[in-house]
């Protein structure tokens, strides 16, 4: 299976509490990811982060739904095709 590229990106709703959880899914994955940005909202209570995954899609579904798992993360995905 190729690689594809996406972009991958993570609201986490309180940011304090559920950082630490997203930040080891993410770590997991770290081998495929070539880019990363994080913004807090402007209370700090909420924060954006968005990856771009260089790695096979099987692999980018898994990662997705391992941060779904997250209570109070919304996960959006974009997938560029080789």
């Amino acid at each position: 299976m190729k690689d594809q590229l996406s972009v991958i990106a993570i609201m986490v709703d309180n940011r304090d509490e559920m950082a630490p959880e997203v930040q080891e899914i993410i770590t997991r994955h770290g081998r495929d990811i070539i880019g990363r940005l994080g913004v807090p909202s402007a209370s700090k209570e909420q924060g954006l982060i968005t990856l771009i995954y260089e790695g096979k899609s099987d692999e980018a579904v898994k990662f997705r739904r391992q941060l779904e798992e997250i209570p109070g993360t919304n996960v959006q995905m974009i997938n560029f095709p080789n």
